[in-house]
């Protein structure tokens, strides 16, 4: 007996791929994350039961797939624009996190039952949703370092801490998007604008930098000189001992 092996093209593993999870995304809209199986996922997907596995061992690594193709798009998406380059810094995170809700849209319920457990699963899920996260943070940083280059907010010392506050201001405005029933979306278009113009605002002014300028002054001459007054006695106690010390040696 002859066994043929059927070789899939890279072009078709990418198809079955998408369509597990777009599949995935139907099923638990209409069932829920936790009553969807990944049988019926396959079986939704057109692929047997088995075949499912050598794209996703469990369906928890279904969901996390979505989301990084998902940043994988917002990010292709910036990068087909053309004059992207000349927005300011806040037009341009505006625009990402703009992008990144307008794809999430056809998604919408499938996403406000999923994003909180994949972004906020804690340490058990860090480690999968972290290439989804740094895929956002290095665009995040490199717009931020754009703007630095271009003399349009100064050099910031905490360069990697702003990126991650922005990081964190991306999830917790995808969170309340999810929760708002505005007209399209109105309360969510405000609240960005606004967080952005002030965060923005600060950066331009410097305030990183200022504070942190203030922190090693305070450190300089409160800290370090409360940390002299304990050692000086320390250093009076320590030649008292060593002049006693000499004298019993000389007698």
């Amino acid at each position: 007996m002859v066994f043929f092996i059927m070789k899939i093209s890279q072009q078709q593993k990418t198809k079955n791929r998408r369509a597990i999870i777009r599949a995935a995304v139907e099923l638990m809209t209409d069932k829920g994350v936790r009553a969807a199986t990944m049988r019926e996922v396959a079986r939704r997907a057109g692929l047997g039961d088995a075949t499912i596995y050598n794209y996703f061992p469990t369906k928890e690594s279904i969901l996390f797939g979505y989301y990084e193709d998902h940043a994988k798009a917002c990010i292709k998406e910036l990068k087909a624009l053309d004059d992207f380059h000349t927005f300011t810094l806040q037009e341009q995170l505006q625009t990402l996190f703009e992008t990144s809700l307008a794809l999430f849209l056809p998604d919408r319920g499938f996403v406000a039952a999923s994003f909180g457990s994949v972004w906020l699963g804690g340490r058990r899920g860090w480690g999968r949703i972290k290439p989804v996260r740094d895929e956002f943070l290095k665009a995040i940083l490199d717009m931020i370092g754009a703007a630095e280059e271009v003399g349009e907010i100064p050099e910031q010392v905490f360069r990697e801490m702003i990126g991650q506050f922005y990081m964190d201001a991306y999830i917790a405005m995808v969170l309340y998007w999810l929760s708002d029933r505005s007209e399209k979306f109105g309360n969510t278009t405000q609240i960005m604008d606004r967080g952005l113009d002030l965060a923005c605002a600060l950066l331009k002014a410097g305030i990183a930098n200022k504070m942190f300028d203030l922190a090693i002054f305070l450190f300089k001459n409160h800290v370090l000189n409360r940390m002299g007054l304990f050692l000086n006695p320390l250093e009076d106690s320590g030649k008292v001992k060593r002049h006693f010390m000499e004298t019993e040696n000389n007698g």
